[in-house]
């Protein structure tokens, strides 16, 4: 098992370990942030992340912005602490003692809280890896058109910014395991009676989208005979208010928070509805996703130790449930 070389990773560890909320690179306490969002559906624009952090939650749901983020990883499995041990950027990661993370804007993958920390899904992974290697952590914003080039320049070490896994990404960075899938699902009232896609394009059908959100493109393809309008989301993970009152009958988001928003958007009760239907299990699967997308970290070309020490990172936390863990919370924020 590896020692903990930095101080600062140490402390994060403590402290997080013991449930505690810190600041700076570790886990900032949840509050409302502005910050510019991505559009639902597509990876995101530009930005920096340290930790946690979320936000205020929508009066119509329950709460959840009192609660701690889940803790990053203390205790670096074998497998893990083997396969991260040396050779090629692990060991100059090392000899400089700082892990550098390039990031884009993409709440709640990765935002910036008014007091200047960073906070979300990403930030968390920084600090985890960064504990894993003993070291400290940087991460930087950069807009998506130039964060594969962070890579290719030696400004960046990896890339954890909910970035998709394209053919055009490949030909210039490499790609670790996935750790996410990201594709949508559209959003109902229970006890309507839409069962399939089939179901919703007709013209009676009332379909609204968050403003700039590329649901719109989602929509014309799968129900263009629908009426589809759009409404802001200010920072709501769907626009359940329309629903419940009766404005609109369906929405899209996500598939990946399904769980949460059930929980959380339960009065009136919410179903999903995918390409196989209605949605019956805990979760989406690929299957029932409209247009998935692989999110997988980038890394340098060519780097097999690197990419090992990353994939087998990967494989721990998905294994464990603790990307699903923090997944879920951090999706349950609304950022706004």
């Amino acid at each position: 098992m590896f020692r903990v070389r930095s101080r600062r990773v140490a402390v994060i560890a403590t402290l997080v370990a013991g449930g505690l909320l810190v600041t700076g690179p570790a886990f900032a306490a949840p509050t409302r942030a502005a910050e510019t969002t991505a559009p639902p559906g597509t990876d995101a624009g530009g930005s920096t992340a340290d930790s946690t952090g979320a936000a205020a939650v929508d009066s119509t749901e329950t709460s959840s912005s009192e609660v701690a983020p889940p803790p990053i990883l203390t205790d670096i499995p074998e497998a893990v602490a083997t396969a991260c041990a040396s050779g090629g950027l692990i060991d100059i990661i090392r000899d400089r003692g700082t892990l550098n993370w390039a990031i884009g804007v993409s709440p709640p993958f990765g935002y910036k809280l008014p007091n200047g920390e960073w906070a979300g899904v990403e930030a968390q992974n920084a600090a985890e890896l960064a504990h894993i290697l003993g070291v400290d952590f940087n991460i930087t914003d950069y807009s998506y058109d130039v964060l594969p080039n962070t890579l290719t320049t030696g400004q960046a070490d990896i890339i954890g910014a909910q970035l998709f896994v394209t053919p055009a990404r490949q030909e210039v960075i490499d790609f670790s395991a996935p750790y996410y899938k990201s594709g949508q699902l559209f959003y109902i009232l229970a006890d309507s009676d839409y069962q399939t896609i089939d179901d919703l394009n007709v013209p009676d059908t009332r379909f609204v989208y968050g403003t700039g959100g590329a649901q719109l493109d989602l929509a014309e393809k799968y129900i263009p005979n629908a009426s589809i309008s759009d409404a802001p989301l200010r920072g709501q993970l769907l626009l359940y208010d329309l629903l419940a009152a009766g404005q609109a009958d369906a929405t899209m988001t996500e598939a990946a928070p399904m769980p949460v928003i059930f929980s959380r958007f339960n009065n009136p009760e919410l179903a999903a509805i995918g390409l196989n239907g209605r949605v019956t299990t805990e979760r989406a699967t690929e299957a029932d996703m409209l247009d998935p997308f692989d999110v997988a970290f980038g890394l340098p070309k060519d780097d097999d130790a690197w990419k090992g020490c990353v994939d087998a990172w990967v494989s721990d936390m998905l294994d464990s449930g603790r990307m699903n863990e923090r997944l879920d919370y951090w999706l349950a924020q609304d950022v706004a």
